[in-house]
């Protein structure tokens, strides 16, 4: 598979808010399908779901121990390139919000 497929593939998993969130919780360490869902706020059948996805492209990874399953991100890249993204959109919100304040204090003054 080329590349840019499969990073476009890839990239699919989040697409969903609720996969972002996932993501996220998981960023501090491995949790339990109902630790996550506690987290989110969300049924553990959507939760699971959802770790289904991600785990069939590979965002995820388990380990068992006894009759729990744990999940965990696969690759620490993974949630930093999420971070990244992430961080530039709050970024370029900030110079948008102070372009407005900006125009405004403008628009007032005349």
């Amino acid at each position: 598979m080329d590349i840019f497929a499969l990073h476009a593939e890839f990239c699919a998993i989040f697409s969903s808010e609720i996969r972002l969130r996932i993501m996220w919780a998981l960023g501090d360490g491995e949790k339990t399908v109902t630790d996550l869902a506690n987290e989110l706020g969300i049924s553990i059948s959507n939760t699971s779901q959802h770790l289904a996805i991600m785990r069939s492209r590979g965002a995820v990874e388990t380990r068992r121990e006894g009759r729990t399953i744990f999940y965990r991100i696969a690759n620490f890249k993974f949630f930093q390139g999420a971070s990244l993204i992430r961080e530039g959109l709050l970024e370029e919100f900030m110079k948008k919000s102070q372009m407005s304040v900006q125009s405004e204090i403008y628009l007032s003054a005349v």
